[in-house]
């Protein structure tokens, strides 16, 4: 049955060595797909920590969690700052972080915030954010500046 079987892969080389290949590509590219998901999973869970729900204006799911976490696209409504006190007024929510987007300033996002920012949010397996210089704002127009910022060539 073996010998049979040898027999007939000699007679078939091509289609035999396509069979093969396809084979092998497919696997590759199953175990490509999968370590891609579970890379993309890793990134989303380090990206922000200890976040148990984002709320905001009426949109996509995605578009909310691209807005909200990686600052990619604009928001499409914001929620009213009334709104806001009302949220974290509740009592089953321990704190919350006040977002807005939608301003740039030379090419870089400004983010509208308070300090609750500062004091709660968490990135990559719960790390704080930090300064390397300077110190948390404290009045309505202070400002914080990211480092890439700070760090761009004046023109």
């Amino acid at each position: 049955m073996f010998t049979l079987a040898i027999k007939s892969i000699r007679n078939r080389r091509f289609t035999t060595i396509l069979t093969i290949i396809s084979i092998a590509l497919s696997v590759t590219l199953l175990l490509g797909v999968e370590r891609i998901r579970k890379e993309a999973r890793a990134g989303f869970t380090n990206t922000i920590s200890g976040t148990d729900l984002i709320v905001g204006a009426r949109s996509g799911p995605v578009q909310l969690l691209l807005y909200s976490v990686f600052r990619i696209g604009n928001a499409t409504n914001n929620i009213s700052w009334q709104s806001y006190q009302e949220i974290a007024r509740n009592s089953h929510i321990s704190w919350t972080i006040p977002i807005s987007l939608g301003d740039s300033h030379k090419g870089y996002r400004v983010l509208g915030t308070n300090v609750d920012y500062f004091k709660h949010f968490r990135y990559s397996g719960k790390r704080r954010l930090e300064m390397a210089k300077g110190r948390i704002f404290e009045g309505v127009y202070d400002a914080v500046l990211g480092a890439e910022v700070r760090l761009r060539p004046q023109r």
